[in-house]
């Protein structure tokens, strides 16, 4: 992951949370709760990994969400920036949340062993990535045969309506956003326009993954690519 999107996210760590909230109306809250759910597979002790878990939102919710169900989950939380660990390391902490690991670590490179992983899952990390390809090999490499993967992500709505819409709404973000930083919130808004998912479907598929499946979810901005290895 480049020095320029480290610093991007180092920028912005502190109001990284509210300003989704505040962004997503408080729907990207709804989007993490259904990828926890889909973190619930058959198994009744396994381990997570999640990469690129920013302030832990994912991570945490993973982790609740299995109680609540009454699963036994080991959960490896790393990202690339020390800031935004930091505040996932004080959130973790004061829920008391004793089953998450918090890890620094670059998702093109991650340090983790083969095949270690009965479930991996990703929220925002492909558009801030320098290769998908190279991820979707890591990917490869620590989920164990039969794990499972999903990735949350957002892209350019698929329907025409949504797509006026959120032309609009996302330059209502930048001009807001740049009240707080132009830089993050510009790419914030670029990066998600430019994002192609079926692109990234495709390399998925190109790496042997099954079971590809995108899922669109409220506002269909966010979306959550799931596949088994």
């Amino acid at each position: 992951m480049s020095e320029n999107i480290n610093g991007i996210f180092s920028s912005i760590a502190n109001v990284y949370d509210f300003m989704g909230h505040l962004f997503s109306l408080g729907i990207d809250g709804i989007w993490r709760k259904i990828v926890a759910g889909e973190a619930m597979v058959e198994k009744t002790d396994y381990k997570i990994l999640d990469v690129a878990t920013g302030t832990g939102s994912i991570a945490i919710d993973i982790a609740e969400k299995a109680k609540r169900v009454k699963k036994q989950v080991e959960i490896v939380a790393v990202d690339f920036n020390e800031d935004m660990l930091n505040i996932a390391r004080n959130k973790i902490k004061r829920k008391r949340i004793a089953n998450i690991c918090v890890k620094i670590e670059d998702a093109m490179r991650l340090d983790e062993p083969c095949c270690s992983y009965d479930v991996v899952t990703a929220g925002f990390l492909l558009r801030n990535i320098d290769d998908t390809e190279v991820f979707a090999e890591e990917l490869k490499r620590i989920l164990k045969k039969g794990g499972k993967f999903i990735l949350l992500e957002m892209g350019k709505p698929q329907n025409e309506i949504s797509k006026i819409f959120f032309e609009i709404y996302f330059f209502i973000i930048r001009f807001l956003g740049s009240i707080i930083n132009k830089n993050a919130y510009n790419w914030l808004t670029y990066s998600i326009m430019a994002f192609d998912r079926n692109e990234m479907l495709n390399i998925l598929a190109g790496k042997g993954f099954r079971d590809l499946k995108i899922k669109n979810l409220p506002f269909h901005v966010g979306f959550v690519i799931t596949g088994i290895k």
